[in-house]
């Protein structure tokens, strides 16, 4: 029996019918040479015969809410597990992303191990997609993108890949001290339960939260709850809208370079930039900067595979939409500054923080308090590092992999990147009810980009 990490379970705790929180990737191949639909009925088969390690053989166990806990499942049924779909004439991109929608909206069964694999064959071009989702609980989009690559192949004549679910992981065992949620929401200072660092780490960081906000009056400085009203704001709703967009990587390297900017700096510009325009056409337009929650990897190389180990960093945009270049120096100054702000704190701190300002969101959600008080972030941005070289699964090439994340309390809008073979795969998230229309926002996005190459002069 393996016991949740804080950041683990509280993905299990905000979880509802409105609000999954799974994470998934949408892999897209070429058939391999001289391969149809009877070779991808026979790799199906046989991925059904292969036997799932951790976390994939794991089911949870909620005899406690608030201390869940995983057990290994020994009858999984992979039929249940492995699914296929076949898009009908003419297999365009736009049937593929509005089946992955609706395949994305879903809930995982509890009562199985929290994982769905789809193989969608029918696309143009003898292309076919793998759709795998896997709870929030059990990864975050690093360790994810971490096991696409393993069990990719680097030749188109490596006959063997293996499927993700196959390897047996290592989970990082977690700290005895860890506090549960009861402790952490009713105890205050005593939520470790004896750990001293970490209640002192969260004293003098929401100090130096206020100090750096007030006191010395730095405007980049985001506390929770600032963030300007939106109509991004809203309760996500059952339905899911997904759209996709692609960049080349040494082109946002080269805008980052000229300004002395980092790729996520040009990223955030590219959606914030994108946002504003579209909420203005929308009649929307916000006085205020809007506010970014941007997860952050804490995990270091040695660290083991699983769960999550990731904080969220709220940074503001731009104040200044009419010159891209003065957007982007001003978000670079923002997002450095919240990382400044952070820095020098024990991992458990910033995830106690992290966790914090969720549940805060999650409040104001359920308690219908969005009218009253100001949200506390507008969007999520996030940028997960891929695999630099093109990968094969069993003499398939991998075409492209877009990540597809789950959205937050009163929260409409995910944009998450993925770098894989020189391309950044964007997906765009939202709710349906909220961004009917968000191809059109991926649209600005590829012009926005476009308007920085020219403004830095590196086209």
């Amino acid at each position: 029996m393996t016991k949740l990490s804080i950041i683990d379970a509280g993905f299990l705790l905000i979880e509802s019918p409105s609000n999954p929180k799974h994470v998934a990737c949408l892999q897209i191949f070429r058939l391999p040479k001289g391969k149809g639909p009877a070779w991808l009925r026979h790799l199906l088969s046989d991925l059904k015969q292969s036997s799932p390690g951790f976390p994939f053989n794991q089911r949870v166990v909620m005899k406690n809410p608030l201390k869940p806990k995983l057990v290994q499942d020994d009858d999984i049924d992979m039929d249940y597990h492995l699914r296929h779909t076949v898009l009908p004439r003419p297999g365009n991109d736009d049937q593929l992303w509005e089946m992955t929608a609706r395949l994305h909206a879903n809930l995982l069964d509890r009562d199985q191990p929290l994982w769905e694999f789809h193989l969608i064959e029918g696309l143009t071009d003898r292309r076919f997609a793998f759709y795998t989702k896997i709870h929030h609980a059990l990864a975050d989009g690093v360790t994810m993108n971490r096991w696409f690559a393993e069990a990719g192949s680097l030749s188109p004549d490596e006959p063997d890949s293996h499927p993700i679910w196959q390897t047996e992981r290592t989970r990082q065992a977690v700290e005895k001290n860890e506090p549960s949620y009861l402790q952490l929401m009713l105890e205050g200072l005593k939520l470790l339960g004896g750990g001293v660092q970490t209640t002192m780490d969260l004293t003098i960081l929401s100090a130096k939260l206020i100090q750096h906000r007030f006191f010395e009056g730095h405007k980049e400085v985001t506390l929770p709850l600032s963030a300007p009203h939106t109509p991004l704001n809203v309760s996500p709703g059952a339905a899911r809208c997904l759209a996709a967009t692609t960049f080349q990587l040494d082109l946002i390297k080269s805008i980052a370079r000229s300004q002395k900017a980092s790729v996520n700096d040009v990223l955030l510009t590219i959606c914030d930039l994108s946002v504003s325009r579209y909420l203005t056409e929308h009649g929307n337009e916000t006085k205020e900067p809007l506010v970014v929650y941007m997860p952050v990897n804490l995990r270091s190389d040695d660290e083991g595979d699983g769960g999550n180990m990731v904080s969220l960093l709220q940074v503001r945009m731009a104040s200044n939409h009419e010159d891209s270049l003065v957007a982007l120096q001003q978000i670079k100054t923002s997002s450095r500054t919240a990382r400044e702000v952070f820095s020098g704190y024990g991992k458990p701190a910033i995830q106690v923080y992290s966790l914090a300002i969720a549940l805060l969101a999650q409040a104001e959600e359920s308690l219908k308090l969005d009218r009253l008080l100001p949200p506390t972030n507008n969007l999520i941005v996030s940028n997960v590092p891929g695999p630099k070289q093109k990968l094969y699964f069993r003499g398939a090439e991998s075409l492209s992999a877009y990540p597809i994340s789950t959205l937050a309390p009163l929260t409409s809008l995910n944009v998450t990147a993925n770098s894989y073979g020189g391309t950044i795969h964007v997906c765009l998230v939202s709710g349906r009810s909220a961004i009917p229309d968000l191809s059109k926002l991926a649209q600005y996005m590829k012009q926005e980009i476009e308007n920085l190459a020219l403004a830095t002069g590196v086209v």
